[in-house]
């Protein structure tokens, strides 16, 4: 993924979303990863009067490298 590409997929998001690496059952080791994207909304609410908080995930998921 390029970063025009990165920039583009984070673009509709709010400056202070999360952005995270997610690793799932797999080993990495230094070296170069492709990986997906895999944004997350939900709401937060504070109390029973408060309104609802939209808050985000923007996960980074590197895609195991296999070697053939």
């Amino acid at each position: 993924m390029t970063k025009k590409e990165l920039l583009k997929l984070l673009e509709p998001y709010p400056d202070h979303a999360e952005v995270v690496i997610e690793v799932h059952d797999t080993v990495l080791h230094e070296d170069l990863y492709n990986f997906t994207f895999d944004p997350t909304e939900w709401e937060q609410f504070e109390g029973l009067t408060r309104e609802p908080t939209t808050m985000y995930e923007l996960r980074l998921c590197p895609i195991k490298n296999t070697i053939n």
